[in-house]
């Protein structure tokens, strides 16, 4: 399957925010020409019974069903999917589970205007995702007027946060722009030269991701990272933000810098996170992952727990802080009697998510 294939995931909320979502999905959509898979959460009611659930999907399906007319009379092939539970949870496990390419959401208001609160349903989505995601922000036409902003820390260059700024340029045929910045530590006789190195080094990125047929600017200057970053987003569609050393199995906080202007810049985000070790060898580790939960839930349904067992206890034991595969992992052992045990990964699976929520 090919990217262009590979299907995105829009996180969708119902609110004020849904029309904007809706109408970037559509643009992208057509550029793309590739499937969608619609996501909607409901929140948890204590004491809710089955028919009351079942109920509450089935009104947000029809709602959700009535906002999607759009994309369906574009011709897009979009699917809905509405479950209980927390939206960074639902995007994620989705994304992992279908092989998405991307990950859509709204962003809201940056905090300069609005305080983005830190625990959000989007910073927990960015925090954790495999897969780059597109914080949606701004004015929805800005993305096909303005060019794509890809900031570069030279000293550990995010060689895929540039190819996916090229391949947003490319696809939206807007210019890119190109920029680092540099410690203003330096004596002024020292800058000069620093400015030309560094501008040579960003020709050579340029050279071996951008390719050719793009519109394309360099900018070299120094100060606070993130202040420059934020100033130059302010005339940009899109910024383009690639994070390294992550691992997507144990997840960890994104750096200072990509936090603060991920939080205060007042244009749309692409948040990619660039695993620092074989990147294959974690996709086909995440692939087997979501196969081990697809079959256990398969065997529990058949009424064979205890052929799933060994199945997804090597699962939770490899991936200790996804909580559906501990909730999965617990729902097996109370099937065999392991009642004890299965308390104790239903609480673990309950931390996890509540920090989901919390951070």
């Amino acid at each position: 399957m090919t990217n262009q294939q590979k299907p995105v995931v829009v996180a969708l909320p119902l609110d004020h925010q849904t029309d904007e979502l809706l109408a970037t999905a559509l643009d992208f959509g057509r550029r793309l020409e590739c499937p969608f898979v619609v996501v909607h959460a409901l929140g948890k009611r204590r004491l809710e019974s089955e028919p009351g659930i079942a109920g509450r999907i089935a009104k947000a399906k029809q709602t959700l069903g009535l906002r999607l007319q759009s994309l369906w009379n574009a011709g897009l092939n979009v699917r809905e999917e509405v479950e209980v539970g927390t939206p960074a949870e639902l995007a994620i496990n989705t994304a992992l589970r279908i092989g998405a390419q991307l990950i859509i959401t709204g962003g809201g208001r940056p905090a300069t205007i609005r305080r983005w609160l830190v625990g959000s349903a989007v910073e927990a989505i960015v925090h954790r995702a495999v897969v780059p995601v597109w914080v949606v922000r701004g004015e929805p036409q800005a993305v096909r007027r303005r060019p794509v902003l890809c900031p570069i820390h030279l000293s550990s260059p995010s060689e895929l946060g540039l190819a996916s700024a090229a391949r947003m340029a490319r696809l939206f045929e807007v210019p890119l722009r190109v920029m680092t910045v540099l410690p203003d530590s330096s004596s002024v006789g020292e800058r000069g030269p620093l400015v030309e190195e560094a501008r040579r080094d960003l020709e050579h990125m340029l050279s071996q991701h951008a390719g050719n047929g793009l519109d394309v600017a360099i900018d070299v200057m120094t100060g606070s990272p993130a202040e420059r970053i934020i100033d130059a987003a302010d005339d940009a569609g899109m910024l383009v933000i690639g994070s390294r050393g992550f691992n997507p199995l144990v997840p960890k906080s994104l750096d200072p810098v990509t936090a603060r202007a991920l939080r205060h810049s007042r244009c749309s985000i692409l948040a990619v996170r660039e695993v620092h070790v074989d990147l294959e060898a974690n996709e086909a580790e995440i692939a087997r992952l979501a196969d081990a939960c697809r079959v256990t839930w398969q065997l529990i349904e058949d009424n064979r727990a205890a052929e799933a067992l060994p199945l997804i206890e090597r699962a939770a034991h490899r991936a200790p802080l996804n909580a559906r595969i501990q909730e999965t992992y617990a729902i097996v052992l109370e099937k065999v009697g392991r009642e004890v045990e299965a308390r104790s990964r239903h609480e673990l699976a309950q931390m996890i998510r509540a920090r989901i929520d919390r951070s």
